[in-house]
């Protein structure tokens, strides 16, 4: 999942720490394997020449990622410092037994390489923009409304509209996606609204581009492509973001009401909230499940209404 952008400085620094990290993965399997074996500590149960083998593989993946898959920086970045960690015991083990490598033939060489590492695991989360995404994660500033009926949003043709406007109706709001394999569920969606609209259903598709990429075009394009692929008429509002530090205020509420099976963030394209018609969140439905399988709670909500 992608929830932030970077500026160009940060991409800069992004593209040189994976093009190190290439030349590293290199140096790993040819010029510089010996130097590399020095470092593994003795206690590791593989081979140091498996394990620097290993080591080089991922470097280089690591370092492609970073520097070339702009798309999956953040989990890219996130993998980087995962493996920057995981490696940190050898610098320690060439720190205490006075390992003479790469030129670091003094305890205060080795000692100033030790602490770089920590740097180069900030340096793996800046430049990717994980560091943000991070901390967005972990601080919980992102503001939750009191009620359904308190939230706006913009809708496809830059409209502000009031949730409010669907009081008294079942609604369900549903995160889309134009290029998902899970695309084809606007036609289930759509048959859903037509079948049930007149008893009070209202379908509220929210476009995001935060999974893979997978809605890249603009609110024209998105509007053209439901309308002519699957002749979706229920309402569709402006692209948002779901997850993340610029999580849209209604995803943020619906969250805040039901968690998922493995925690509260969206996983994916066509996640699902069913309100009932006092705008009370009653359940979440995940991407995977179609349109078709919510019908019941669809129909039992519609024929007892609680207002």
């Amino acid at each position: 999942m992608q929830t932030n952008q970077t500026t160009t400085i940060q991409n800069i620094f992004r593209v040189i720490l994976g093009l190190l990290m290439l030349m590293a993965g290199i140096g790993h399997l040819t010029f510089q394997r010996a130097e590399f074996q020095a470092q593994v500590p003795n206690w590791v149960p593989l081979s140091k020449d498996v394990v620097v083998i290993l080591s080089g593989v991922a470097e280089i993946v690591l370092g492609a990622s970073v520097a070339f898959w702009a798309k999956q920086r953040i989990n890219a970045g996130l993998a980087l410092a995962a493996f920057y960690v995981l490696i940190f015991p050898g610098n320690i083990a060439q720190y205490l037994n006075h390992t003479d490598a790469f030129g670091l033939d003094t305890d205060q060489k080795r000692l100033i390489r030790l602490f770089f590492q920590p740097v180069l695991v900030l340096w793996a989360l800046w430049s990717t923009g994980a560091l943000r995404h991070l901390m967005a994660m972990f601080s919980g500033r992102v503001t939750v409304a009191k009620h359904f009926y308190d939230l706006q949003a913009e809708d496809i043709k830059g409209r502000t509209t009031s949730m409010d406007t669907y009081r008294g109706n079942v609604v369900m709001v549903v995160n889309t996606a134009s290029k998902c394999g899970l695309t084809p569920q606007f036609e289930g969606l759509e048959a859903l609204y037509k079948q049930y609209r007149s008893e009070g259903l209202v379908i509220l598709g929210f476009p995001c581009n935060q999974f893979a990429g997978q809605e890249p075009g603009s609110a024209e394009d998105i509007q053209e492509f439901c309308q002519l692929n699957y002749g979706v008429s229920f309402p569709m509002f402006a692209k948002v973001d779901v997850n993340g530090a610029n999580t849209h205020p209604v995803f943020a509420y619906l969250k805040a009401k039901l968690g998922g099976a493995l925690g509260s963030t969206i996983k994916w394209n066509f996640t699902k909230f069913v309100l009932d018609q006092n705008g009370n969140p009653v359940k979440r439905f995940g991407p995977t499940t179609k349109p078709e399988d919510m019908e019941a709670t669809i129909k039992s909500l519609l024929q007892h209404d609680n207002r």
